[in-house]
Parts: structure tokens; C-alpha cells; sequence
């Protein structure tokens, strides 16, 4: 049996922590090698190593931006195996390289030109193409059952995000339509909360439209779209931190059988007919009048979403180690 570690920031070896992770970049990457498709090889998750010369394979995950005392053990860790001459794996999923972090630091520090990079999507790849030679693109799955199409008319919609997805939010709320009565559904993580209470002072909200902050869960987010009219994902293409996102917010906004307005990020080309481009303002202004009209792309984005389940992702996971 061959063994694999996940370098991932948590102290215990514990399948449920990595699967309830609220990092998607966690849970839907190195969540899926709890998979029975990987019955034939121990895998351990955790941010500390016991012994490098038991292991077959080494994945590097992110080690997340507040967790700066784990540079240097994971150096040494990555350091040390790499003298075995075997499986060393960086996941990628957001352009740090090039930025002023600690995640940036890190990346600087750790990864070798030779070494093998997976990233979430092609743009982040064309982002590293240049400096990498071995990189890899496998996207995120989709995690939840996909839902019977919602035509809900309540005017109610729906965001749900990374707390550095929230400038974006903030940017399009001054100029959200004003023409009726809205309310808006904000889901994120704590961190990501205190941030938009902090931030409310700033933010020209219009009278018109209703504000409900929400604590991000996927049981939070499968209540709350029960009741909504559609999902909104602002975003920005020439953002470089940012225009590499994986499709995982919009195939989630499919699965959940809603209509969606996004931000055109490369990614999501492959449903480009099937969301509204939330940059366009008469298209997006449009959408929020008149969201049941957009319900009949959703049928044809499910059918895309389908393939993206987590068994046909996680093959690809297994087919990247043999």
C-alpha cells in the first residue's frame, strides 16, 4: 500500500475536519481522496509530518494566510522528501505568486521550477506557464446533488463567498437597480462577516435593497436558496489574484437550480450562455427585474455540471499519481 501525506492546516489526522473544511480549496481538492477510489493507498492529512522516509507521495495544500508559523516546518518537511527523488505535488488554486504575503513567501520559498504544480483552472496555469514546466489542471467537483429548477419571483438573491470575493460585492451594491424593493443574501465565513460590519459605514447601500448576513454553510446555503430568485457572483477579470478562480461558485449555483449572474471569468466560459454577464449593466439590471426568465439556461448548465462530479474528478486525482 502506497502512502500519501496531505500538508493541510490542521494538528490531527481527521477525514471529517478536512470534508467540513469552510476552505473550498480544502475540502474539495484533498476532500477527495477520503474517496473509496483511493481504497489502495493510506493517506494522511495533517499539517505536521512524522517521518518523510514512509511516504510515497507528498501534497502540498494551502497553507492559508494566517498560518505563518508553518512556513519553515513545511519547508523542512518538502525539503526532505524531495531528496527521495519521489511524488511532490504543490495544489495551486490562487495566484500568490507575484503578490505580498505570507501564502506568497511561501510559494517563492517551496516550489522549484521542475517541480509539479496543480492548478484549479487553464488562466491560473497560463499564469505560471512561464516560470513551471510541469503543471497540471484538474478543476474543483461539485459537492451537493444537483436540484429541481427554482422560479422563485420574491426578489430575494443570493452571495456566498471567500471573504476576498467581498470587494467585488461591495463594488456592485451602489449600483444594484433601484426600480423596486430587493433583498440580498449575504453568506460568508466570520471572518468574512466582521469585515462587511466593519466595511457598512462605507458602502452607499440603496434604500431599496435589503441586506441579511449569514454565517456560510453547505447546510445554510441548501436552506437559503430554497427562498431566493437567482445567485450573484461579481468578480473582476484583470484581477491576476483573482481571474484563476476555479468554476466551483458557479457549478454550485447550477446544482442548487438557480439562475445565475457572474463575472465572465475564464473558467465559466464553458456556461457563458447559460449565466448573465453581471458586468453588463442593462443584462444584470435585466436579471434582477426578471430572474425566472434566465431558469431555462439552468436545465442546460446541470447537464455541463454532471460532469464534474467528485468520483470523475477524483479519477483524474489517481490517473496524476500513476
Amino acid at each position: 500500500m502506497k502512502n500519501i501525506h496531505w500538508l493541510v492546516p490542521y494538528k490531527i489526522n481527521h477525514n471529517q475536519e478536512i470534508l467540513n473544511s469552510n476552505l473550498a480549496s480544502i475540502r474539495l481538492r484533498s476532500g477527495l481522496f477520503t474517496l473509496p477510489i483511493f481504497k489502495d493507498y493510506k493517506v494522511i492529512f495533517c499539517e505536521n509530518i512524522n517521518n518523510v522516509d514512509n511516504l510515497d507521495y507528498l501534497f502540498v495544500g494551502k497553507i492559508g494566510a494566517n498560518r505563518e508559523d508553518l512556513i519553515d516546518s513545511w519547508i523542512d518537511y518538502i525539503n526532505l522528501f524531495r531528496k527521495k527523488n519521489a511524488g511532490i505535488f504543490f495544489d495551486y488554486t490562487d495566484h500568490h505568486l507575484g503578490q505580498k504575503n505570507i501564502m506568497s513567501d511561501f510559494y517563492k520559498k517551496a516550489i522549484l521550477s521542475h517541480d509539479h504544480i496543480i492548478t484549479s483552472s487553464n488562466k491560473l496555469k497560463s499564469h505560471l506557464i512561464d516560470s513551471y514546466k510541469k503543471i497540471t489542471v484538474i478543476e474543483d467537483p461539485i459537492e451537493i446533488d444537483l436540484k429541481k429548477i427554482t422560479r422563485n419571483k420574491n426578489s430575494t438573491f443570493l452571495f456566498y463567498g471567500h471573504p476576498t470575493n467581498l470587494n467585488f460585492l461591495f463594488n456592485l451594491i451602489p449600483i444594484w437597480d433601484k426600480s423596486k424593493e430587493y433583498t440580498l443574501i449575504i453568506q460568508t465565513s466570520e471572518i468574512g462577516l466582521k469585515i462587511i460590519q466593519e466595511q457598512s459605514k462605507f458602502i452607499q447601500k440603496p434604500n431599496n435593497l435589503n441586506i441579511q448576513l449569514q454565517y456560510w454553510s453547505i447546510s445554510n446555503m441548501l436552506k437559503a436558496s430554497e427562498n431566493v430568485s437567482g445567485v450573484i457572483i461579481p468578480g473582476d477579470i484583470n484581477d491576476k489574484r483573482k481571474n484563476g478562480v476555479s468554476h466551483n461558485r458557479l457549478i454550485t449555483a447550477f446544482a442548487l437550480g438557480l439562475p445565475v449572474a457572474a463575472t465572465r471569468y475564464e473558467s465559466y466560459l464553458e456556461f457563458d450562455d447559460q449565466f448573465v454577464d453581471i458586468d453588463n449593466k442593462s443584462e444584470f439590471e435585466n436579471f434582477l427585474k426578471n430572474p425566472s426568465l434566465y431558469s431555462s439556461r439552468v436545465e442546460l448548465a446541470q447537464k455541463k455540471v454532471k460532469n464534474y462530479t467528485q468520483e470523475n474528478i477524483a479519477k483524474k486525482w489517481v490517473n496524476l499519481i500513476k
